[in-house]
């Protein structure tokens, strides 16, 4: 485990390396209480040990957790670190995409499934047409700059969509509004499917 401090000391990273994978999920509170007043990353070599701490990481009661891919460029490492300094936490893809996707590859049943909220229809429901592209686009661990040039929109626009996003579904942070994007989506293929 070690800590980095961002320039303006406002807060921190606690990143876990993968080989401290089972003490994480052993002892969640305690590596989130020396998290504080910043935030948690997961540092992975292999995606498998990324879905694993995924599916078993109890967001309801422990906040969300970054991840920080050790097997990419620098460039876009360093990008990701940027993200989590300031307490922006990087979702990859492959994990976006298990669990729009849902079961997860590695076959086996979580002990204790994210509870979708009733409410995430709805609140999905208040969102603009564009607000649901850019946090479908958020929620794939898209950059403000990749989705821009997809929408063919400012990162500035995509900044202010995110922000009402961000009111409208009452969420804080980009984890926050991607998890809300796959609950909404799951509602939105379990109705699908039962109709």
């Amino acid at each position: 485990m070690s800590q980095a401090s961002n320039a303006e000391g406002s807060g921190k990273i606690v990143v876990v390396d993968q080989i401290m994978m089972e003490d994480l999920l052993a002892r969640p509170s305690d590596y989130v209480r020396s998290s504080m007043p910043g935030c948690l990353a997961f540092a992975y070599r292999k995606e498998d040990a990324a879905r694993f701490v995924f599916e078993r990481w109890d967001r309801s009661r422990y906040g969300s957790i970054g991840f920080l891919p050790m097997n990419v460029a620098p460039d876009a490492w360093r990008a990701i670190l940027r993200l989590l300094m300031h307490e922006e936490l990087y979702l990859p893809g492959f994990v976006a995409n298990c669990v729009a996707s849902k079961p997860c590859a590695t076959g086996a049943t979580t002990a204790r499934e994210t509870p979708i909220s009733p409410a995430a229809g709805p609140l999905l429901s208040k969102l603009t047409r564009r607000e649901k592209q850019v946090l479908q686009l958020v929620s794939e661990g898209k950059s403000n700059k990749a989705i821009a040039a997809q929408l063919g929109i400012t990162e500035h626009t995509v900044k202010l969509h995110m922000h009402n996003v961000s009111g409208k579904i009452g969420v804080s942070n980009r984890t926050a509004a991607a998890h809300f994007f796959f609950e909404a989506a799951a509602q939105d293929a379990h109705r699908t499917s039962v109709d």
